[in-house]
């Protein structure tokens, strides 16, 4: 079981972010995967797709499920949160039985890398989490061209998350 699940969106700068997540992990001596959400597909949720059969939906949730901490980096797509997310997201909600169970009394922390600031993204995941009944960390992670994020910054998420 892993000490950690990196969860990221869209590849490119969130993945490295990740990368750069779980390296720091590592060299702590524990352990941890990164759960890429472009790697399941689904259809878009609609209620005509209600009754699909999803294979990578149920493989999504095992990769959830367990008491590790969380790190969620999404970027901002247009002011709020990537469709992947959003769709995964909903699929859960509506398909998994114990859907509060992924999320209630999780700890979390957020983040971004993306080509703005993300500060949409990381309002939207804070209160997004927060609605769900997890623990969302004070620290956050904003990697942004001018402004990337910092081993320190990565360190002090990952102590707040009891790691």
């Amino acid at each position: 079981m892993e000490d950690l699940k990196i969860i990221v969106t869209s590849g490119g700068r969130n993945l490295d972010l990740g990368k750069r997540v779980k390296s720091l992990v590592e060299g702590m001596g524990k352990t941890s995967s990164i759960i890429e959400l472009d790697n399941y597909e689904m259809p878009i949720y609609t209620r005509a797709n209600k009754n699909a059969k999803l294979e990578h939906l149920r493989r999504l949730i095992q990769d959830l499920e367990g008491a590790a901490p969380w790190i969620v980096l999404l970027p901002e797509y247009n002011g709020g949160l990537p469709p992947v997310w959003i769709n995964a997201l909903t699929w859960i909600s509506v398909d998994y039985e114990d859907f509060r169970s992924l999320f209630n009394r999780r700890k979390v922390a957020i983040g971004t890398a993306s080509g703005g600031h993300g500060w949409k993204a990381l309002a939207a995941m804070r209160e997004q989490f927060a609605h769900l009944g997890s623990d969302v960390v004070g620290r956050y992670l904003r990697d942004a061209k001018s402004s990337p994020a910092t081993e320190e910054s990565i360190m002090d998420a990952l102590s707040r998350l009891g790691l």
